[in-house]
């Protein structure tokens, strides 16, 4: 057994090893760690730029998939609402010029190409103004039907007009 050795001036003549030894392990340990803590941060950097990059590859491609779509219709009814709209409406407003009279005004057209249908709504100073645009309608060549939708008489105005909703139908020209 070693002798206690209580003159605390003296100093120890034995190193520490043991002290020195968990000195340089924690150092190693400490640079280890360093090393790993920055291998995960430009692991993460890589990782965020791939993220990136995949991100605005998808967008890219989404793009040109929109760009092709809006180039090419997709659909057999896409098409065909294509052409209807393309259709000239200039004969049905000429017909409704043709028969139009000065007692009647044209306050709403409304014009579905595709249905082949006018939706028309007007002012008319009598009831009988109105049914002749009616008669004259039906009878021009091209329209296929006129219908009278609503009619009232606007009481508020001291002229009383008539307002007539009408849905005229026609046909294609060829």
């Amino acid at each position: 057994m070693k002798p206690v050795q209580l003159d605390f001036h003296k100093r120890p003549n034995s190193t520490p090893w043991l002290g020195l030894a968990m000195v340089v392990a924690a150092v190693i340990a400490l640079l280890w760690v360093m090393t790993r803590l920055e291998i995960a941060e430009q692991m993460h950097q890589q990782l965020d730029s791939q993220e990136d990059e995949i991100s605005w590859n998808r967008r890219r491609i989404d793009e040109a998939r929109n760009k092709e779509q809006k180039e090419a219709p997709t659909n057999a009814k896409v098409q065909a609402a294509q052409q209807a709209q393309q259709q000239a409406i200039g004969p049905v407003l000429a017909v409704l010029e043709q028969t139009w009279l000065p007692s009647v005004a044209y306050t709403r057209i409304e014009l579905a190409s595709a249905e082949h249908l006018v939706k028309l709504d007007l002012e008319a100073k009598t009831l009988a103004d109105a049914l002749a645009l009616i008669d004259r309608l039906g009878s021009t060549k091209g329209v296929k039907a006129v219908s009278l939708s609503r009619h009232n008489m606007r009481v508020s105005d001291p002229f009383r007009p008539v307002q007539v909703n009408l849905d005229i139908t026609w046909e294609l020209r060829q």
